[in-house]
């Protein structure tokens, strides 16, 4: 995949409206953009001064974030077709907060829906949180009561009534199984990426 960030070959300027190179897109040349991070462009781009004499450096970095966005964010922050699926996790140590959910790194999901379901012959009583990239668990359900053989959708149950809610790397969704056999719980999160890595 050819890259906005390498130098265009010479007469190419004027037709396809590259600038030469400026100190913006010499700081970024050496990253493709499938690995190149927003924080890369923010941290190059505030360096840059809107005066005239940085005109080269502004129209450099609006190159660069838009070939960013077309790779990363193709539409928008909406929803990215293709990109929808689930992931199921099996409970496996007794009152031990797990990792439901985790975002790989680079990419923002939004979450359309989790379910919950107790496999077991047993009653289990479930508890779900949100944890932040400092690693504070924030409640989100605390002792959940799940049947045997009961299957229970947070988002549209209405006694819980679940938002949906975009989720990253540093915003992940733990749960802990609290009584009843940990390896019998399920939990099923449907999403969508926003923001692909």
């Amino acid at each position: 995949m050819g890259s906005i960030l390498e130098e265009p070959e010479q007469g190419q300027e004027e037709e396809q409206g590259w600038t030469s190179m400026t100190q913006t897109r010499d700081q970024l040349r050496n990253q493709p953009l499938s690995d190149l991070e927003a924080s890369s462009i923010s941290t190059v781009g505030g360096r840059i001064f809107p005066d005239t004499a940085a005109m080269g450096d502004l129209g450099a970095l609006l190159q660069i974030v838009e070939a960013w966005r077309d790779v990363h964010a193709p539409t928008y922050g909406a929803p990215i077709p293709g990109t929808g699926d689930t992931a199921v996790h099996q409970f496996e140590l007794p009152n031990t907060i797990e990792t439901v959910f985790a975002a790989s790194a680079g990419t923002v999901a939004s979450v359309q829906m989790i379910t919950v379901q107790n496999a077991g012959a047993g009653s289990i009583v479930l508890d779900l949180f949100l944890t932040d990239a400092d690693g504070t668990n924030i409640d989100v359900l605390d002792d959940l009561n799940i049947a045997a053989g009961e299957v229970v959708n947070l988002m549209t149950n209405a006694s819980i009534g679940f938002p949906q809610f975009f989720a990253d790397e540093s915003l992940q969704i733990r749960g802990r199984v609290v009584t009843g056999t940990p390896g019998d719980c399920y939990a099923k999160v449907n999403y969508i990426l926003t923001v692909q890595g």
